[in-house]
């Protein structure tokens, strides 16, 4: 009979072989399993992050996910979420149910240690997880162009460091505090996504975190921060945020930052961005559209509701960083 369990090294070794060829992104298979190895064993993963599988009285794995636990706040209720991520069936087991049993097995989990919401970003369309109780939040892409000629700043940037995480996590979470959701990330989580990205980068090809997590210094002080990734001409805007929470210090940022992606060779701007930024850097000619991939989901869990303002764009709003 089929059953929920954590898979062994062995199970889990062999969901990354055959994953490999849908999620390695350029990674070899050594450095795709290694990269897991090592974000498993951070302090936040050890904590927070675990594999799920569906297997069969053999032990054969039907299905298979990533499990995490980031603390969510919905309103006024901030909890441990069930985030989904990497849902997997291997080739010859599917069509058969085993992937939606093992969500649901995963969702009651969850129920029974009272993490609210169940909680996934789906590249497969909405229509799947709505049969299993998942409802899409609001949610686009903003794309812009990066203007050739950029106005004066004093702004200049640093790579961040691990110093910098408390400043960050502070000017993070006051840009979140009007909406209805919000991860909310602590030093350890912080750490997780740092090491996720340097992780990655460093198997690819080398280059680190210098020039995707950095620090805005104005006049030796630093001002805020801006995470960001440039490849093919686009520059991905992923989160940034002013330390002093104002609209003029971010404008500066995002500007001076945006003439640094110009200077490199971008020439167009995408990423999940509050609609207000299009005011703030009106040179960008930031314009919306839908999102087809990366889509986010919730599920009410233990009998709570899931806020009304998520259906709203502004409030629904989680940054790339967030994804799971």
């Amino acid at each position: 009979m089929s059953r929920l369990v954590v898979p062994d090294p062995a199970q889990v070794r062999s969901i990354l072989e055959e994953s490999y060829a849908l999620w390695g992104a350029g990674l070899s298979l050594a450095d795709y399993v290694g990269m897991w190895d090592e974000l498993a064993e951070s302090a936040w993963g050890r904590r927070w992050f675990s594999w799920r599988a569906w297997v069969d009285e053999r032990g054969r794995v039907l299905s298979s996910l990533k499990l995490y636990r980031p603390l969510v706040r919905l309103e006024e209720r901030t909890s441990r979420a069930a985030a989904i991520g990497a849902v997997y069936t291997p080739r010859a087991h599917r069509r058969r149910g085993h992937a939606a049993a093992l969500i649901l097995a995963v969702l009651d989990e969850a129920e029974r240690r009272q993490d609210h919401p169940g909680f996934l970003f789906t590249d497969i369309g909405i229509e799947y997880y709505a049969g299993l109780g998942f409802r899409p939040l609001a949610c686009e892409d903003l794309l812009g162009t990066l203007p050739s000629r950029a106005s004066g700043t004093s702004l200049s940037f640093r790579p961040a460091a691990l110093d910098d995480i408390d400043a960050m996590a502070r000017a993070h979470e006051r840009s979140c505090a009007g909406r209805a959701v919000a991860v909310i990330r602590d030093r350890e989580h912080w750490e997780f996504l740092y090491e996720r990205a340097a992780t990655f980068f460093r198997r690819l090809d080398g280059s680190g975190l210098s020039r995707r997590f950095v620090v805005a210094v104005e006049d030796g002080t630093p001002v805020g921060y801006v995470v960001a990734v440039e490849g093919g001409g686009e520059w991905n805007l992923r989160e940034a945020a002013a330390y002093d929470g104002t609209d003029a210090t971010l404008a500066r940022i995002l500007r001076a930052g945006g003439a640094h992606a110009r200077e490199a060779g971008s020439t167009s701007i995408w990423g999940w961005l509050p609609r207000a930024w299009a005011e703030l850097v009106p040179e960008w000619k930031l314009k919306a559209q839908p999102r087809l991939r990366a889509i986010p989901m919730m599920r009410p869990l233990g009998g709570a509701s899931l806020p009304a303002r998520l259906a709203t764009v502004d409030h629904a709003l989680l940054p790339y960083l967030d994804q799971f």
